[in-house]
């Protein structure tokens, strides 16, 4: 079956979800997660995703280990979408793939 745009947001959003483990995420915080990486899936990145999918979504992981561990440290229960729009170039600096370079202009 081929890839698809919102397969790959689906993609992303479980491996977010995987990295924030037990810590609760805001519907801001999803909303602020789909529409930033909804702009990096490109035609590109949907002929392409079983190459790209293991790396990108190991960074998309990162991203939610990353917010987890600031929420537990400001001792809240809910991840913000600020956060997820703050964290997410700092994770993104560090990457090499299709969803987390620099990102397309809106």
């Amino acid at each position: 079956m081929p890839y698809t745009r919102e397969g790959i947001l689906a993609q992303v959003c479980v491996a977010f979800g995987q990295g924030t483990g037990e810590v609760r995420v805001s519907q801001e915080a999803c909303t602020a997660l789909y529409d930033r990486y909804s702009r990096m899936v490109t035609d590109d990145a949907i002929a392409n995703w079983d190459k790209y999918a293991v790396q990108a979504l190991e960074r998309i992981r990162a991203l939610g280990r990353m917010v987890a561990a600031q929420t537990h440290l400001a001792g809240k229960t809910v991840i913000s979408a600020d956060q997820v729009t703050i964290a997410a170039p700092q994770v993104e600096i560090n990457s090499d793939t299709i969803l987390c370079g620099p990102p397309p202009p809106p």
